[in-house]
């Protein structure tokens, strides 16, 4: 006599439900994706005014992200003997030819899309200027 198996009342329609049931909650639960917002600069120094001994080197630095700049930094290595007197509106430092420069306490926020100038005094030979590796980085 073969023997029967009482159902336990989970048939495959239930089976189905529950698994969408499931289904559904982890994509509830699931985190949602964090916005694509970061920040990102900029910075050229486009209008270079030269002397016999020296120069002037007027440059921006641009926010080329979707918020705000909080603080930024730039740096560049001189490709000849350029020295700088001064980096208007910023806290600089120049090591033989690598220079690196951060904003200051009231020009660090930069709005998206937003710049800000900053200006290079200095000699060199003739009144070269050129500059390589120049960079941008948020802080």
């Amino acid at each position: 006599m073969a023997r029967r198996y009482r159902e336990t009342g989970f048939t495959r329609r239930g089976a189905w439900i529950a698994a969408a049931t499931l289904a559904a909650a982890a994509v509830v639960a699931a985190p949602a994706p964090a916005n694509a917002a970061s920040a990102s600069c900029s910075v050229s120094f486009p209008t270079v005014h030269s002397f016999p001994s020296g120069f002037v080197a007027d440059g921006r630095v641009v926010n080329t992200g979707t918020t705000a700049l909080n603080g930024w930094r730039i740096s560049w290595t001189f490709t000849g003997d350029e020295k700088l007197f001064s980096l208007l509106t910023t806290r600089w430092t120049q090591t033989g030819r690598s220079v690196t420069a951060t904003n200051v306490s009231w020009n660090g926020t930069i709005a998206p899309g937003g710049s800000f100038a900053v200006t290079a005094n200095g000699s060199s030979t003739g009144g070269t200027f050129g500059m390589t590796g120049l960079t941008c980085t948020p802080l």
